[in-house]
C-alpha cells in the first residue's frame, strides 16, 4: 500500500496487456508510478551515444530472464544494449535503484515525463536542477481511460548519491545540453482517433543526468513524489531516504513484505501450492496506493464539473489527516481501482489477515465523502472516476463495523454519509423508479447490487438501534424477486414496463460483465427465497450444479457475459459457495477444489492469471 509503485515497462498500452508482460524481451524504462488510471515519471538508465528525442522504442533495451530476479521488494535485471545492472528496492514513499556498469561509458540517467505512459499521459513538465546531486519538478497528467479527474499534476524529486557531470533535456525533437531548467510540451492530441480504446499523446520530454563511469562503478538513485508540492516530494524523500546502504533498506522492504504475508502461515502442500498462495496474497496486498504525503497532506480533486467519468475544471485543495494523540496519522489515503464486489473477495481476505485495513479504507472512503459528497466506487489521486456501479463501498464499510473493526471514523457519521448516497443523487446511482418498484430498470446487475447494499446497510443500522431506517432499507433489498422468472428459474433484467428485455440466460444484455446463470446466484442476503422460488433446496443446487458441470471443460474461465460459471470475473466468483447455503456442502468442497485447481492453480506467467480480470488482488482474494 506505499505510494510510490515501482516496475519495469515492457508493453506501453493503456489495455490488453500493458505494463511489464512476461513474454516480452525488451524494457522501455522504469516508471515510478503504477496506480489506477495513474502512471508517471519514468526512468531510463542507458550508455553511449542515444538520442532521447526518438522516444522509448529507440532508448529501449534487450534483457532476459535468466538475468531477472523478481520478488516481494526488489527487482534486477540486465539492460544487455547498456550493460547495466538495475536493481530496485522502495520504501514507503521512495524508490531506490542501484545502477552497477559493467563497461567503461558515457552514461545518462533518463527522466521521461512527456508521452503516454500505460493509463495516463505526462505533458506541461516543469524541471530544475537543484546543485550537483538533485533534480525536481512536476507534470501533469491527462487521458485516463477510465475517467478520473481529468488532470493529476505529479511533483517530483530524484537525487543521486555522486554528482553529475551535466544535465540535458529534450522536449519533441529539440535537444538541449548543459542545462538548469527545462519546460516540456503542451500539446496534447488523440493517439488513434478510430480506436475505442484510444488515449491522449504528447510529445516525449524530459531531462538525463550524465556521467562517466567505468567499469564496476555504481550509481544510486532515489526518487520520490507528491501530489500536492514539490516541497512535500522533497520531505517524503528525506523521511525515508536515510541511508544510501541499498541492500540495506531492500532488506526492510522484505521484512516488511514478510510481516505482512506472514500474517496467514500456510504448512504442507507442494512447493507450486505454496508459491501460488503466497503470489495470490501478495496481488491481495499490493495494488493500492497512498496518496498522501508524510507530513499528512493530500490533494483533494472533488471540487469540479462532472462530465461522464471524469471531473473537470477542479479546484484544486489541499487537505491535512487529522493525528491522534501521538501525532501519527488517523489514517491515510488511498488510489484504488472500483471496490466492485468486494464482499466476495477482498473485505472477506482482508477482515481475516489485515483487519486494520478495512478500518483504513473506510475512513478513508468516508474522508472522499466529507470531500466530495459522494462516497468513491474506484478513487483517483483525491477525486472520484465512476468506474463500474452502485455504491460498492457499503458492503466494506459495513463489513468494518459489524466485525467489530471501524475505530478510524466515527460509525454514525459513516452510517449517514452511506444513507445519503443510497438516496437519488449519491453513488449508488438509483432513481425513483427504483425507489418505487424496487429493481433497476433494464439492469438485473444493478438491481442486484444495490439491494445487496441497501440490505447491508440496514444490518449497521440495526446494530446502531436505528430501527427505522433498518427497516427502510431491509424493505429495500427485496426488489429482485420481481426480476425471477419462473418459466427459466433465473433473474432476468426487465424494462421500466415490466417487460423482459429478452429471453437468453446467456446473453449479457442488462447484466454488468454477466448474465442470467452467472449472477443470479449474487443475491447472497436472500439465497433461502431463491431457493424457494426455484422449487426448494433440491432444485436449487441441481441447478446451480448443472452450471459448474457446463463450466467446467473451460475451466470457468470465460469473458464478460459469456458461460455458466466464469471465475474470471467478480460477478460469479461466489458461486461454489451458494451449495452450502442450499445444504449440500459437499458441492461446495467438491466444486471449490475444482475452481482452484482449473481455474487458479496456474503458476506459469500466462497461467497464473490467464484470462482473469484481477483488478487489484480480488481474483487472488478468492
Amino acid at each position: 500500500f506505499g505510494m510510490i509503485g515501482a516496475a519495469p515497462l515492457t508493453r506501453n498500452r493503456n489495455q490488453y496487456g500493458g505494463g511489464y508482460n512476461y513474454n516480452s524481451t525488451e524494457v522501455l524504462g522504469f516508471p515510478q508510478i503504477h496506480n489506477w488510471v495513474l502512471a508517471g515519471l519514468t526512468l531510463m538508465p542507458t550508455t553511449g551515444n542515444v538520442d532521447p528525442s526518438l522516444g522509448e522504442g529507440h532508448w529501449k533495451s534487450h534483457f532476459r530472464h535468466e538475468g531477472e530476479i523478481a520478488q516481494p521488494g526488489y527487482h534486477r535485471l540486465f539492460l544487455e544494449d547498456y550493460g547495466i545492472w538495475v536493481e530496485q528496492t522502495a520504501t514507503d514513499r521512495t524508490g531506490f535503484y542501484r545502477l552497477t556498469f559493467t563497461r567503461d561509458a558515457e552514461a545518462g540517467i533518463l527522466l521521461n515525463l512527456g508521452g503516454y505512459l500505460a493509463s495516463t499521459t505526462m505533458c506541461n513538465a516543469r524541471v530544475q536542477r537543484v546543485g550537483e546531486h538533485e533534480i525536481e519538478g512536476s507534470f501533469d497528467t491527462y487521458g485516463r481511460h477510465w475517467g478520473g479527474p481529468e488532470n493529476v499534476r505529479v511533483y517530483f524529486v530524484v537525487r543521486f548519491d555522486r554528482p553529475f557531470d551535466r544535465l540535458d533535456g529534450w522536449v519533441g525533437t529539440r535537444r538541449y545540453s548543459g542545462i538548469d531548467s527545462l519546460e516540456g510540451s503542451s500539446e496534447i492530441t488523440r493517439r488513434h482517433p478510430r480506436e475505442a480504446l484510444s488515449y491522449l499523446d504528447s510529445p516525449t520530454s524530459g531531462v538525463a543526468a550524465h556521467y562517466g563511469v567505468r567499469t564496476g562503478d555504481r550509481i544510486h538513485v532515489r526518487t520520490a513524489v507528491s501530489y500536492v508540492s514539490t516541497e512535500n516530494a522533497r520531505e517524503n524523500l528525506t523521511h525515508d531516504a536515510t541511508t544510501w546502504d541499498f541492500d540495506a533498506v531492500r532488506r526492510a522492504a522484505q521484512d516488511e513484505w514478510n510481516e505482512w504475508l506472514g500474517r496467514i502461515e500456510v504448512k504442507g502442500g507442494t512447493q507450486q501450492q505454496r508459491t501460488k498462495f503466497y503470489t495470490d496474497l501478495w496481488h491481495v496486498l499490493l495494488g493500492r496506493h497512498k496518496i498522501d504525503d508524510v507530513n499528512g497532506e493530500y490533494p483533494d480533486l472533488t471540487d469540479g464539473q462532472r462530465a461522464g467519468s471524469f471531473t473537470r475544471d477542479i479546484r484544486v485543495k489541499t487537505r491535512t489527516l487529522p493525528r491522534d494523540a501521538a501525532g501519527r496519522v488517523v489514517h491515510h489515503m488511498y488510489n484504488s481501482d472500483a471496490f466492485w464486489l468486494t464482499q466476495w473477495n477482498l473485505n472477506v481476505l482482508w477482515g481475516l489477515g489485515w483487519p486494520e485495513m478495512p478500518d483504513e479504507m473506510s475512513a478513508s472512503l468516508i474522508r472522499y465523502a466529507d470531500n466530495g459528497g459522494l462516497i468513491p466506487r474506484g478513487p483517483c489521486a483525491g477525486g472520484y472516476t465512476y468506474i463500474m456501479s452502485g455504491c460498492p463501498a457499503t458492503p466494506l464499510i459495513v463489513s468494518a463495523y459489524n466485525k467489530g473493526l471501524m475505530r478510524k471514523c466515527d460509525p454514525m457519521h459513516a452510517f449517514r454519509t452511506m444513507q445519503r448516497n443510497h438516496m437519488p443523487g449519491g453513488m449508488q446511482g438509483i432513481g425513483e423508479f427504483y425507489l418505487e418498484h424496487g429493481y433497476q430498470p433494464k439492469n438485473a446487475g444493478m438491481t442486484i447490487e444495490s439491494n445487496f447494499q441497501d440490505w447491508a446497510l440496514a444490518q449497521m443500522a440495526v446494530r446502531l438501534g436505528l430501527e427505522d431506517e433498518a427497516a427502510y432499507f431491509g424493505n429495500r433489498s427485496h426488489g429482485w424477486r420481481k426480476l425471477y422468472r419462473p418459466d427459466q428459474q433465473l433473474l432476468f433484467p426487465k424494462d421500466e414496463q415490466g417487460q423482459w428485455l429478452h429471453d437468453d440466460p446467456l446473453r449479457g444484455t442488462g447484466w454488468i460483465e454477466a448474465n442470467a446463470w452467472q449472477a443470479t446466484w449474487g443475491v447472497s442476503h436472500e439465497l433461502p427465497t431463491l431457493a424457494t422460488l426455484m422449487g426448494g433446496y433440491d432444485k436449487f443446487c441441481e441447478k446451480l450444479n448443472y452450471a459448474f458441470e457446463q463450466a467446467a471443460p473451460q475451466d470457468f474461465v470465460f469473458g464478460y457475459g459469456q458461460g455458466y460459471v466464469s471465475y474470471a470475473n467478480q460477478p460469479g466468483c461466489s458461486n461454489a459457495h451458494v451449495f452450502s447455503w442450499g445444504g449440500k456442502p459437499w458441492l461446495t468442497q467438491y466444486w471449490v477444489r475444482r475452481v482452484n485447481e482449473q481455474a487458479y492453480g496456474g503458476t506459469t506467467p500466462d497461467r497464473g492469471y490467464g484470462g482473469h480480470d484481477e483488478d487489484q488482488g480480488q481474483m487472488g482474494g478468492v
